[in-house]
């Protein structure tokens, strides 16, 4: 895939999270770094809907996605970075978000909030790469 193939995959990937958010959490983003905490609001949301009853594997993986996907966008819209297709272990290709030689696995981070910890803020973890990343 071109770099702006994948580009344009993330970013309409995105604009997905901002639909999925509208329409089954009432919840308005628009790609900024205020929104947030708004996101860490739904996926904390999500991740005791997940306890509750566990959404399927394919569920998951699209949610995990769209959200890294906005994360990165966000990121982008700051201080830049490029997605990039990372396939060195061919069983298990991702795409991260780099920036300055610094990767960010976004859509891992989602997994983790969503699964394993409601608690783990996407907000400070952007703030703090952007801040890092401006140094």
């Amino acid at each position: 895939m071109k770099p702006t193939e994948l580009s344009e995959l993330m970013l309409q990937s995105a604009k997905d999270a901002v639909s999925y958010a509208l329409e089954d959490h009432q919840v308005t983003l628009d790609l900024s770094l205020e929104s947030l905490p708004l996101v860490d609001v739904l996926l904390s949301s999500v991740a005791h809907q997940q306890q509750k009853q566990r959404m399927s594997d394919a569920h998951m993986f699209a949610l995990c996605n769209i959200f890294g996907a906005y994360l990165g966008q966000v990121f982008i819209s700051v201080v830049g970075g490029q997605w990039l297709h990372q396939t060195g272990d061919e069983t298990a290709p991702y795409v991260s978000l780099n920036y300055n030689g610094k990767e960010f696995p976004l859509a891992s981070l989602v997994y983790h909030k969503v699964t394993k910890n409601p608690d783990l803020s996407v907000n400070d973890y952007i703030r703090q790469a952007i801040s890092n990343a401006m140094q």
